[in-house]
């Protein structure tokens, strides 16, 4: 007989895995991407990294919100996974 609570986290899985891979293919991550000259008159030498790295963590805040949902699905999938009822052995 086959175990229902499995197909339906296996297909889950895989739902979830095709979700995820599919928004990590549409929305690019510009790994080589150089950083945009600074909007600033006046620079400040000593904070040079932070404004750049504040805009790109802001400007690709998808790449943020995928890995969030993939942390909660895991939870979720774990959550069940330790309230699953255990076989009666025969």
């Amino acid at each position: 007989m086959v175990d229902r609570i499995r197909v339906v986290g296996l297909s889950a899985i895989i739902l979830a895995t095709l979700f995820f891979s599919m928004l990590i293919l549409e929305y690019t991550f510009p790994v080589f991407k150089y950083a945009s000259p600074p909007t600033e008159i006046v620079r400040n030498e000593t904070a040079i990294i932070g404004p750049e790295v504040s805009r790109f963590l802001w400007n690709y805040r998808v790449v943020d919100l995928i890995a969030q949902a993939f942390v909660l699905f895991a939870a979720a999938a774990c959550c069940v996974a330790l309230l699953r009822t255990k076989e009666k052995k025969k």
